[in-house]
């Protein structure tokens, strides 16, 4: 019951991560979306089309927890996702 942000419109391997930012005391991670937009983000934000939330992040990753289908009728699954800096 939230309101979607803007990344989780696009598919997780669609977004590439371009850098970091500190800002008042804050750890930003910068992120491009495919139309070319950089957006800064940080733990606890979504990202991608299955409810994936920041869980960590570091100078050269972001580490993601999405929720998708086991398969079954009513099974879902966490599944951890890093999207790494971009030209490593």
């Amino acid at each position: 019951n939230r309101v979607k942000e803007f990344l989780e419109q696009f598919t997780f391997d669609s977004l590439d991560m371009v850098g970091t930012l500190e800002r008042e005391e804050t750890n930003w991670i910068l992120v491009k979306d495919p139309e070319g937009g950089v957006h800064r983000v940080k733990v606890g934000n979504f990202l991608g089309r299955n409810h994936g939330k920041i869980v960590d992040m570091g100078d050269t990753f972001v580490a993601v927890v999405e929720i998708v289908s086991d398969g079954t009728k009513d099974g879902w699954v966490e599944r951890p996702r890093t999207i790494k800096l971009s030209g490593l």
